[in-house]
């Protein structure tokens, strides 16, 4: 009857007594309210509220003004502690309140998130009979890009159906945690009373469950939804005969994305190379999720292999020094932990410490010695630059082939199969005989004439002069040395 006589009303009037309804945003309280992050909370529940009508809503509002009610009649998603919701049992009946989940845990940062809007007009797609869909923003303020679902003639008093929706292709995950939708949008009449406006989430069947009843509001309607995919995406879905307005579709998604299991074996050589250093590993155990490997270097990553490749030689590694490799399995998630180990280049060999060569030790030649160097095949033993020869494992070499009396620079280089070390050098000397000052191979009175020279000042000795002349071995030239050389002449 209510209808018949509205029909009857309507034709009583032009199309002029429409009134489009400018619809201001009115923002949405939070599935949280209820929940201070500085309480510890012994269990938590999500439940959703069906208030379908003023009374419901005054009396859950009434009674619990916490949580946020504030866009009238319409479908709640709150998070409840334990005292709150045993309230809300003496107030409502379990027609019109259901547990979504308890116990019930909030997202929070130490989960991955993401979130992605679409605007209302950008539909995945779109089901009428009666054309009752249409893309305009008619009745919310500042809203653009807007899908209207539902009858669209104020002088036509029946339902038209309409439904729409949005695909969202979800971030790589391992599992879900958590997804909300959220619908912004308004009614854009004033006939509520025998029309209804859901959201719910599309399934591979193409239909969707009629979970949700949005607000006559310009609001958020924010729902925890189930985790239904249709087409591998997430297709929230709305359907209304009463000029519904959709400015927007939001969905957030809380998730955990595993990394897939490192590496194992990771093996570097040490020191069997010149020119490289050989990487190898093996995949682990469990690689189904596995898509490649990262290689890096002292932390910098320096190649990237496929799932085949298990091996890898560094020429641009630096010689002489100890590097780190890690190698990590790549999957969707990302990266897997590092399995790392060190490696170093074999170098040239480093200069030896230290050579001596003896000053005047002995007559006829000189001896050379120096210390050991790591990874050494040989050494080259040199002469005032000219190379003498070749020395394998000793460590001294005894030149005959000098010049008595007088200094040689004698220098060791270090040899292996990647190189040469520098020069380490000492001065050394063969000395003359004792009390042969003159280099004359005999000893007499021009001895003697010398050294007298020497210690008047008229002779400025060599080294190999000096230590003839020092027949005592004080370290000085004086007349005991005269007369040490004058009793070897007459002996």
């Amino acid at each position: 009857m209510a209808k018949l006589l509205f029909i009857l009303l309507s034709f009583c009037f032009s199309s002029d007594a429409k009134d489009i309804i400018d619809r201001p945003f009115k923002q949405a309280g939070a599935i949280e309210s209820l929940i201070n992050i500085n309480n510890q909370y012994d269990e938590l529940i999500l439940v959703q509220l069906d208030l379908a009508n003023d009374s419901l809503y005054n009396i859950v509002n009434s009674n619990i003004p916490d949580l946020d009610l504030n866009i009238g009649p319409a479908t709640y998603h709150r998070v409840f502690p334990t005292q709150e919701f045993n309230r809300l049992e003496d107030i409502l009946s379990l027609d019109n309140y259901h547990i979504l989940k308890q116990p019930y845990t909030l997202p929070n940062n130490s989960r991955q998130y993401w979130v992605e809007v679409k605007q209302g007009g950008n539909t995945q797609g779109t089901y009428t009979e009666d054309e009752a869909i249409s893309y305009t923003c008619d009745c919310v303020d500042g809203a653009s890009d807007c899908v209207k679902l539902g009858w669209d003639s104020w002088y036509n008093p029946f339902d038209y159906w309409g439904e729409a929706w949005w695909a969202f292709d979800p971030p790589i995950h391992s599992y879900v945690n958590e997804i909300r939708v959220t619908v912004r949008g308004a009614q854009c009449d004033d006939l509520p009373l025998w029309s209804d406006t859901y959201m719910g989430m599309r399934e591979e069947s193409g239909y969707f469950s009629q979970d949700y009843l949005l607000s006559e509001q310009y609001t958020d309607n924010i729902y925890v939804v189930p985790e239904i995919w249709s087409e591998g995406m997430l297709m929230p879905m709305v359907g209304s005969n009463d000029n519904y307005v959709i400015d927007q579709v939001t969905v957030q998604f809380f998730y955990t994305c595993l990394s897939s299991d490192a590496p194992v074996n990771v093996a570097s050589s040490d020191g069997n190379y010149c020119d490289h250093i050989d990487i190898s590993w093996e995949s682990p155990e469990d690689n189904d999720d596995v898509l490649g490997y990262n290689l890096y270097r002292d932390q910098e990553l320096i190649n990237q292999f496929s799932t085949d490749n298990f091996n890898f030689s560094d020429y641009s590694a630096s010689a002489g020094i100890v590097h780190e490799y890690c190698v990590v399995s790549v999957g969707e998630c990302g990266e897997s932990e590092l399995s790392c180990n060190t490696g170093y280049r074999k170098s040239a060999p480093d200069t030896v410490d230290f050579v001596d060569a003896s000053d005047g030790l002995f007559n006829d030649y000189v001896s050379v010695i120096w210390s050991a160097s790591e990874d050494v095949s040989s050494y080259k033993i040199y002469r005032d630059g000219v190379w003498l020869g070749i020395g394998n494992d000793e460590l001294e070499y005894l030149d005959y082939y000098i010049d008595i009396g007088y200094e040689h620079n004698y220098c060791i280089e270090a040899i292996n199969d990647c190189g040469e070390s520098d020069w380490q050098c000492d001065i050394g000397y063969g000395a003359m005989g004792l009390g042969d000052v003159n280099d004359d191979s005999s000893i007499d009175v021009l001895d003697v004439v010398a050294i007298v020279n020497i210690i008047m000042g008229y002779l400025d000795p060599t080294t190999s002069q000096f230590w003839s002349s020092d027949l005592n071995n004080d370290e000085q030239i004086n007349i005991q040395d005269v007369i040490l050389l004058v009793n070897m002449i007459l002996n």
